[in-house]
């Protein structure tokens, strides 16, 4: 879940309240430990004063969220997420130019007959 709130200073624990109540009444717990603060902010005096105020572990550049890592920086984005999936798409694509047809059908064959 990703939850956006401005003014972390005032707004957590308000934050904490209701995850609380959400707790309560979904029978879930979310876990504080666990869960990460993303701070869009370039001011470094108010970075440090919300790292003293948020219980939350910091992500200081990026954070992964459903598999895409999300940056400070948008224009970071296509760096942090396409390069890398391009990448990875071409590797696999050479791996199965290097898969003859004999061998498709074999592994078929073989996964079909159990």
């Amino acid at each position: 879940m990703i939850l956006y709130i401005e003014n972390p200073k005032d707004s957590t624990p308000k934050l904490l309240e209701l995850i609380n109540k959400f707790s309560k009444v979904a029978g879930y717990k979310i876990n504080i430990q666990k869960s990460v603060a993303f701070l869009y902010t370039s001011n470094e005096i108010l970075e440090k004063e919300y790292k003293n105020t948020i219980p939350f572990k910091i992500a200081l550049h990026k954070i992964k969220y459903l598999g895409i890592h999300l940056t400070k920086e948008v224009k970071d984005l296509y760096a942090e997420n396409y390069k890398t999936l391009i990448k990875e798409i071409k590797e696999d694509v050479k791996k199965w130019k290097d898969i003859t047809i004999l061998e498709i059908t074999i592994q078929m064959s073989f996964s079909l007959s159990r």
